[in-house]
């Protein structure tokens, strides 16, 4: 009797089918591998590379399927395994690939993030010295929040959401970078400054000639120097409100004024603790206050302000124009001083002060 050939094929089947050779260990490695590479990121850290690696994976899988439709006796995965065997290699040099372009691009990004970290840090502490609680100090606080994030997404390897948070977060430090540098920009002006440490000098040099008591609160450095007989005799840390940087132009301003005043009165018991009263505003703060107003830059129902003290209350109390001192430093002050005592009130007297210092270092 003649077999069919489909009765052949089943024959054969059945007579050698079990006989089949076992399917490499190579095939389940480069499956495991091509997943494993995907989820490192292959095709977005080494496109090329990942693309002929793929190239090769597809003609060992053709070599393997080839090789199947062969009757078990007759399979040989012998080509098959160099195939795969390739293609792991392959695949071993592309992951190194893959680490290393990962592992540049994380420090690149992680230098990146440190250098805006350091702008922040130092904008932070000159807004915080400052005492600027505006915008600048708004934009900063939105700027450490996208570094956060840039800090997580580098981690996870998210290089491009990365880089958009840290340029968020840089901009937002070059805006309240801005912000600071249009807040103090007299104290970065040499003029201004050497105007300032002339003003101080001279009432230096007039505590010298006349043997007196005299005071200079520089601003910038938050600092009280008693001088007596021109030569410094104390020093103390002090407190200014809001706004205590700017020139005091008019009430309300928060400003603390700056010129050359003197005690009037000494107040032994005040709202915060003693305070020494100070003449402003004198006869130059009136002639600035009506040049000011009579051009508009002023409001007219706007008065030109007084009350202007050193007072205790701790350097942290909440003074709008005045200068404070802690309670015991103050009880010294108070007995240092008299009605009558010269005090300077300037910006710095430092050209190379800790701002420009700051903002020239970051």
């Amino acid at each position: 009797m003649r077999l069919s050939k489909t009765a052949v094929f089943v024959l054969a089947v059945l007579l050698f089918g079990c006989r089949t050779a076992p399917v490499p260990p190579e095939v389940l490695e480069a499956n495991l591998q091509e997943q494993d590479l995907r989820g490192a990121g292959a095709s977005l850290f080494a496109g090329r590379e990942h693309t002929a690696y793929l190239q090769s994976l597809n003609s060992a899988r053709q070599v393997l399927e080839k090789e199947n439709l062969k009757l078990g006796w007759f399979r040989d995965y012998g080509k098959v395994r160099k195939e795969y065997s390739a293609v792991l290699q392959t695949g071993s040099s592309l992951k190194g690939t893959i680490r290393s372009v990962v592992s540049r691009r994380a420090a690149s990004l992680s230098r990146s993030a440190e250098a805006v970290r350091r702008r922040l840090r130092t904008l932070d502490d000159l807004t915080l010295s400052l005492v600027e609680r505006g915008s600048a100090r708004g934009r900063l606080t939105r700027a450490s929040l996208a570094l956060g994030e840039a800090d997580i997404l580098i981690k996870q390897a998210q290089f491009d959401e990365a880089q958009t948070r840290l340029d968020k977060a840089s901009g937002l430090a070059a805006e309240a970078e801005k912000e600071v540098l249009s807040h103090i920009s007299r104290y970065l002006d040499p003029a201004q400054v050497r105007s300032w440490k002339a003003a101080a000098e001279e009432t230096i040099a007039a505590s010298e000639k006349r043997g007196n008591t005299a005071l200079i609160v520089s601003k910038l450095e938050r600092r009280l120097s008693v001088y007596k007989g021109g030569k410094l005799y104390r020093t103390y840390d002090v407190g200014l409100g809001f706004n205590g940087l700017a020139d005091k132009r008019f009430a309300g301003d928060n400003a603390t004024p700056e010129g050359r005043y003197s005690i009037i009165r000494k107040i032994a018991s005040s709202l915060y603790y003693k305070a020494l009263l100070i003449d402003y505003p004198n006869d130059e703060d009136r002639r600035s206050f009506a040049r000011e107003k009579s051009r508009g830059a002023i409001p007219k129902y706007v008065g030109i302000g007084g009350d202007v003290e050193i007072h205790g209350g701790g350097q942290d109390s909440l003074t709008r124009g005045c200068v404070s001192l802690d309670n015991d430093k103050m009880d010294e002050l108070y007995a240092l001083v008299s009605v009558g005592t010269p005090i300077t009130i300037i910006g710095t007297m430092e050209l190379e002060n800790y701002v420009i210092k700051a903002i020239r270092d970051n």
